[in-house]
């Protein structure tokens, strides 16, 4: 965690509590807060964790900011029925760094969290293991099955797992995609991530065509949820959804129960056919913009390579 100046005026204490109380804040509020200190993904994550706790809290109708000890244990209990340990370690991080920062004292210290968490890590010590890859394979049935359903979520469902596939997208990276995104350039039919432009297929071009002409989407985030109703909303998706759309795909191959699916998926399916395909880790890592080549050659089997890179990584960072 980095070293964030705590806020030390009363007034301005009271004011941004006020604001973050309401859970959905822009992200220059969120940049100013943590001093610029942050990069993009890194802000969106905050931000999507924060609501996740908001949100929560609003259903049991609890205070977010401050908040009780018991509370963040809830949270935690409530959250572990559906997240891995590394989505609550995250949101852990998030709560600890909101009260940090308005100079409040920190309720995952306690010890009551602490041994909440420290349980939970261990019955979820699997976790940690590799994600079950989401193959090309069950991309193209995938697309057999929905693609020509004319159902709002079967059509956004239908393009985000494209898009993660062929873009070897992250989670973050999936969230933070404006309308934009995607566009038509000279080269072709891409998608900007970052700095770096995508090929996409003629497939997910058509999916994104059908996309905008039935969700009306001419500005904002170009991923939203859909409520029960059917309806579209204005904001990103967050990673709830996000792990609720993977966890449906596994359901609709008949895969639920032997194979689950996570935002992970993916970037290690699309790493394997890159290897089957003649990549090597250094072209893999590129197109799947890792810092390291670590998780590549850990995706394609290359455990010697995947051990080596990350010794490399960590005494780079140590130097840094």
């Amino acid at each position: 965690m980095k070293k964030i100046e705590p806020i030390l005026d009363s007034s301005e204490i009271k004011k941004s509590i006020a604001l973050f109380k309401q859970g959905q804040v822009e992200l220059e509020a969120w940049q100013t807060l943590t001093n610029n200190l942050y990069s993009h993904n890194s802000l969106l994550s905050f931000q999507n964790d924060w609501i996740t706790f908001v949100n929560f809290c609003r259903d049991v109708n609890v205070c977010p900011l401050p908040a009780a000890v018991t509370a963040v244990r809830r949270f935690v209990e409530h959250s572990a029925k559906t997240r891995k340990a590394a989505s609550i370690k995250r949101y852990v991080i998030t709560l600890s760094l909101m009260h940090r920062v308005h100079s409040l004292p920190d309720p995952t210290r306690h010890r009551e969290v602490r041994f909440t968490l420290n349980r939970l890590y261990q019955e979820k010590s699997d976790d940690a293991g590799q994600a079950n890859a989401f193959m090309l394979s069950h991309l193209s049935e995938l697309t057999a099955r929905l693609g020509n359903s004319e159902k709002l979520k079967d059509v956004r469902d239908l393009l985000i797992w494209t898009l993660c596939f062929e873009g070897m997208l992250k989670r973050s990276e999936l969230a933070a995609l404006p309308y934009n995104a995607p566009r038509e350039t000279e080269e072709g039919f891409v998608l900007a991530v970052d700095d770096q432009l995508i090929a996409l297929s003629p497939e997910a071009k058509e999916q994104v065509d059908k996309w905008f002409e039935m969700s009306g989407i001419i500005d904002g985030p170009l991923l939203r949820g859909i409520n029960k109703h059917g309806h579209l909303s204005d904001a990103p998706m967050d990673h709830s959804s996000i792990y609720r759309v993977f966890r449906r795909a596994a359901t609709e191959l008949g895969l639920e129960g032997s194979l689950t699916f996570s935002g992970q998926s993916p970037r290690v399916g699309a790493s394997q056919e890159l290897a089957d395909a003649g990549k090597t880790i250094k072209e893999i890592q590129h197109q799947g913009r890792w810092k390291s080549p670590a998780m590549p050659a850990q995706y394609v089997g290359n455990k010697t390579a995947s051990s080596e890179a990350m010794a490399k990584f960590k005494r780079k960072i140590e130097k840094d």
